[in-house]
């Protein structure tokens, strides 16, 4: 009984972990992606960002893909400020450091957006 009861409370805190607590690096960033990627919610978020994203350009408004390198891979962290009706891309963390990371980092840092479904919202992106 008690391996049973472990398990539901690793759960529970494991989701209570990811729900509050804000990553720091690309790796943490991408634990929690990787731990809702494939909700419901996540995906109808992350596919109202990609027509956004499209609409405006964000990831090309810069230059930044014609700048040396290969692709990036992007972890956008996205929160909502209190006193705001909007919610921010507040972090971004990139699995390469070189100048088309930073460009990109760059085009996106601040961004305003949907409040997502839950938060932090990490969303994941490949740059080519």
């Amino acid at each position: 009984m008690r391996v049973g009861i472990a398990a539901v409370l690793t759960l529970v805190f494991s989701g209570t972990i990811f729900a509050t607590d804000v990553p720091r690096t690309y790796t943490e960033a991408k634990a929690i992606w990787l731990h809702t990627r494939d909700t419901a919610e996540y995906q109808g978020c992350a596919a109202e960002f990609a027509q956004f994203n499209n609409h405006f350009h964000l990831d090309e408004k810069d230059g930044c893909y014609a700048l040396p390198s290969g692709p990036v891979n992007l972890m956008l962290v996205i929160s909502h400020p209190a006193s705001s009706e909007f919610a921010v891309i507040e972090e971004i963390y990139s699995d390469v450091d070189n100048a088309k990371a930073r460009c990109l980092k760059k085009s996106y840092q601040g961004v305003r957006t949907k409040i997502p479904p839950f938060l932090p919202f990490v969303l994941q992106m490949g740059m080519g």
